[in-house]
């Protein structure tokens, strides 16, 4: 990874570029200041529609110094979907659903249109189609990122989503922060969800053996999703 400058307003953080997206944008992650090991790796807005995550990574970033975390932070991990404010990527294909675990499959995935009524989100509603990609891992921005995870081998990875509010935790993941992050922010934990996720990041990572979290924050202006969120998510970070 290209080490490059760091942003005036972050604090200690080290930023890199560790791949390009289908689109030609960079691909940045932030590091913490000491050159060690990486406790974890947060991810933000893998799908464009949910601007929000990015936003809330961003506060993260810029309330804890960079030498005051172990964890590693993408903040924007599909650019060219945030730009165009488009679950996929410039290519169509929605990265969540791009990783070479047994789950992928060939078959557009199904997903509630962006921004409906939470009354609405029934299965029937369920009428947006996003396509895996030709075959597993064949976008930029997932191969980028499996690369990253095997570079920094995190020994947690939390995936932030919106808009479902709950944690997703499958097997292998440590009780303590699932129990602190839920009550912090007063969030369900389920171990699957009703529809399933052919082709998702955490399921690759947990073929990978690394424990992951799925974050999903609820639709809300940002100084409500800052205020339920990010005291758990600070906690989390700074290893308090």
């Amino acid at each position: 990874m290209a080490e490059t400058g760091t942003s005036n307003v972050l604090c200690g953080w080290r930023e890199q570029e560790y791949g390009r997206s289908r689109g030609g944008l960079p691909l940045r992650v932030q590091l913490p200041a000491a050159r060690a090991p990486v406790e974890g790796l947060l991810i933000a807005a893998q799908h464009g529609e949910e601007a929000e995550t990015g936003l809330l990574a961003r506060r993260l970033l810029e309330r804890i110094p960079g030498d005051q975390t172990r964890w590693a932070v993408v903040q924007v991990a599909n650019p060219d979907g945030l730009l165009n404010g488009t679950r996929q990527n410039a290519a169509g294909v929605d990265l969540n659903r791009n990783f070479p675990c047994a789950s992928w499959s060939p078959e557009p995935s199904f997903t509630f249109p962006p921004g409906i009524d939470p009354e609405l989100r029934e299965l029937p509603n369920r009428t947006s189609r996003s396509s895996p990609g030709p075959k597993p891992g064949s976008e930029p921005e997932t191969q980028a990122l499996m690369a990253l995870v095997q570079e920094l081998q995190p020994r947690l990875v939390l995936d932030l989503h919106a808009p479902i509010e709950l944690m997703l935790v499958r097997d292998g993941v440590p009780r303590e922060p699932v129990e602190r992050l839920a009550e912090s922010a007063g969030l369900r934990v389920v171990s699957e969800l009703e529809v399933g996720s052919p082709g998702a990041f955490d399921e690759w990572l947990l073929e990978q053996g690394i424990p992951a979290i799925v974050y999903e924050v609820e639709h809300a202006g940002l100084p409500q999703l800052c205020l339920r969120h990010l005291p758990g998510l600070e906690q989390l970070l700074r290893g308090a």
